[in-house]
């Protein structure tokens, strides 16, 4: 791994998961849909707040099994340093 892609890969998020995000806002409310995310990256989404139709909130179940899968991190994606 280069210097520049290290650098990238230890930027990323690091806190816990606290809430899940809809990856589009009309992608439905599957798993697929989900993105664990703490609640500093979810408020740095394009979408988080914006007008228009707020997608409907993902049931528990769906929550606890996306919060599992992503091992109770945050899965932003983001290697700007957002903390």
């Amino acid at each position: 791994m280069g210097a520049k892609q290290k650098e990238r890969v230890m930027a990323r998020c690091t806190k816990r998961s606290a809430e899940i995000h809809h990856k589009r806002r009309d992608g439905g409310n599957g798993l697929d849909n989900a993105q664990a995310l703490c609640v500093k990256c979810h408020q740095e989404t394009d979408t988080y707040g914006a007008p228009g139709k707020s997608p409907p909130d993902f049931d528990e179940a769906t929550k606890a099994q996306a919060h599992r899968q992503a091992r109770n991190q945050c899965e932003c994606t983001s290697t700007r340093g957002c903390h």
